[in-house]
């Protein structure tokens, strides 16, 4: 016969009454508010991510065998503590904080900790936090999930930064992104809560590295991602994707309204200048937003689409931001389509040079042309330079472009110049990538050996902005050139930010006045004094001046007025191909006609 058990000294029976609930605790019974039919025995049992409950106050109830194993805790070690015990050391407080204030705000949270096991071990977690209510009572709990992502990131510091860190910022990069973009889609569709991704481009980043040096960029570029961090969350991630790129992601944001005040605060906060090098840097940013679940629910999609909003927030220009519309993804198809044709377009013979023609107010005769690179792509028919030629500039392809276009237009000047007995000249755009070119002049020189073209009937129009970012360099090419014999001009001008001791230090002979001034010549007195002043200029240090977009007899006759006496535009003809070129050649009665 079994003895009956004597209760200890001192022990009531409600002390025995909580040692067994505790005990039950520690047995994975769920005998107090979270039973087993709350979560699910079977899920509970045999899930892949731990499981730790809590109550109400913190206080561990129970963990999976799971939680167990990724951890390395043993559940009668943790069970009846707080939960605060998981995040005591330095590296996890913090985020225990913000995740406290995130509970009692949203009811759930979601981010990466760092987990030390019994064995001293640290490894990455991705940890999901849920308040749950357990039916009839009511009463709450907490649920807590935790992934092991070591597999994805690599402990060893060393290759852990060589993989996945940007060695200048110190930021998770592209990789990184993918993986992390991964576990918290996959977060997110389970706990029915919106993600955030956000890419971001810094505006004229290049023109900073080309005018302050590299140092200063990469200097710019530190400066950008610390500022990029104090505008998000503890829990959220900013990437560094290369060069001047950027992401972040916005993990269990309430609403998509969130992801626009981010927008705003980067963008307020980026405009301010840095002081970098003693002196005050300003720069932009561009940003594309798109939201899970509603503009994508994969990684590729996310990226996609963000990128769409990302071209569209640049399309419409500095320091802006666009949320991601399903009818982005068509123009940046587009896009895509004539990158990809660009790349043959030469090969397939449908570049064309258009021309246009140069009027001389006094003489009443065509002095010469302008070429004009044109591109007639066989499905979307004629392509304005202003989509194509930006694509070229960006991959490089403007530098064949720009060869197969100069020595174009200067063997047709020379088959003219015999047929029609005219001595006028070829006029020929140099991007700015053809103008850094270090074979620029070796080029022009071939090009004009080859095709027997006087030099002196040869003008190489570059902008007044491009001759100015490198005025020591840009001298030294023009120099080179004009020993040749060829003629320089100006374009744009007025546009841009020349120096007036520059202007007269280079070796120009033409400026051409740029449409935007021309059009409101005779209703706006602010660009009637602008256009007078720089015609004034251009006589005061003998160049020739061309005013560009001349549309009507109104402008025509003002310009004639006040000195101008050459022109292109519209009045007499747009930019038309060789053989429409070549009727204006035939027939001299046919420009006085039109224009006088």
């Amino acid at each position: 016969m079994q003895k009956k058990k004597r209760k200890a000294p001192g022990k009531s029976g409600p002390a025995v009454s909580r040692k067994k609930k505790a005990a039950s605790h520690r047995d994975g019974k769920f005998k107090s508010f979270a039973s087993a039919n709350a979560i699910g025995e079977g899920f509970f049992a045999n899930a892949a991510e731990g499981i730790l409950v809590t109550d109400s106050r913190g206080v561990i109830t129970t963990v999976n065998p799971a939680f167990v194993a990724i951890t390395g805790r043993k559940q009668k070690d943790i069970v009846g503590k707080k939960v605060s015990i998981l995040f005591s050391d330095a590296s996890n407080r913090k985020t225990f904080e913000v995740m406290q204030k995130e509970l009692e705000k949203n009811a759930k949270w979601q981010g990466e900790v760092w987990n030390r096991s019994n064995r001293g071990e640290n490894h990455p977690l991705l940890l999901t936090v849920v308040a749950k209510k357990t039916p009839p009572q009511k009463t709450p709990y907490y649920l807590y999930l935790f992934t092991d992502i070591s597999s994805h990131i690599d402990n060893s510091m060393p290759s852990r930064n060589q993989a996945y860190y940007d060695s200048l910022t110190g930021l998770p990069n592209r990789q990184l992104l993918n993986d992390r973009l991964t576990f918290m889609i996959s977060r997110a569709k389970r706990s029915n809560s919106f993600l955030g991704l956000l890419l971001l481009d810094l505006n004229r980043f290049q023109s900073i590295n080309d005018t302050l040096g590299y140092s200063t960029g990469d200097q710019l570029l530190q400066a950008i991602g610390t500022r990029l961090k104090s505008c998000v969350r503890e829990v959220d991630a900013v990437f560094r994707l290369g060069d001047d790129e950027f992401a972040m992601i916005l993990e269990g944001i309430s609403q998509p309204e969130d992801a626009t005040h981010i927008a705003k605060r980067i963008l307020n906060t980026c405009s301010a200048p840095f002081r970098l090098l003693n002196r005050e840097v300003y720069t932009t940013i561009s940003v594309g937003i798109c939201i899970f679940p509603s503009d994508g629910d994969t990684v590729d999609q996310m990226l996609k689409n963000a990128q769409a909003a990302l071209s569209r927030s640049k399309d419409l220009g500095i320091n802006s931001f666009q949320h991601y519309q399903p009818s982005m993804n068509a123009k940046v198809a587009e896009e895509f389509t004539i990158e990809n044709d660009l790349r043959r377009a030469l090969e397939r013979n449908q570049m064309l040079v258009f021309y246009q023609p140069q009027i001389d107010l006094i003489t009443k005769e065509i002095i010469g042309a302008e070429a004009l690179v044109r591109w007639m792509h066989p499905q979307l028919g004629m392509i304005s330079p202003g989509q194509f030629i930006p694509l070229a500039e960006s991959n490089g392809l403007i530098i064949s472009i720009g060869e197969w276009v100069l020595k174009t237009a200067a063997v047709q000047a020379k088959k003219w110049q015999e047929q029609y007995d005219r001595n006028f000249c070829i006029a020929v755009n140099l991007s700015n990538r053809q103008f850094q070119q270090q074979d620029l002049v070796s080029l022009v020189e071939r090009t004009l050996g080859e095709t027997a073209l006087e030099p002196h009937t040869l003008e190489l129009e570059i902008t007044e902005s491009m001759g100015m970012k490198n005025p020591e360099a840009t001298l030294k090419t023009l120099q080179q050139l004009k020993s040749m014999g060829i003629r320089i001009a100006i374009d744009d001008f007025g546009t841009g930010y020349s120096s007036i001791y520059y202007l007269k230090k280079f070796p120009i002979d033409t400026i051409k006045i740029d449409r935007s001034f021309v059009d409101d010549i005779v209703t706006d007195p602010n660009d009637a004094t602008i256009v007078l002043a720089m015609i004034a200029l251009a006589h005061s240090l003998r160049l020739t001046v061309i005013a560009e977009g001349v549309e009507n007899r109104e402008q025509l006759d003002y310009l004639l007025r006040n000195g101008c006496q050459k022109i292109q535009g519209f009045i007499y003809s747009p930019p038309v191909n060789a053989n429409g070129f070549e009727q204006l050649l035939a027939d001299p009665t046919l420009l006085r006609n039109l224009v006088f």
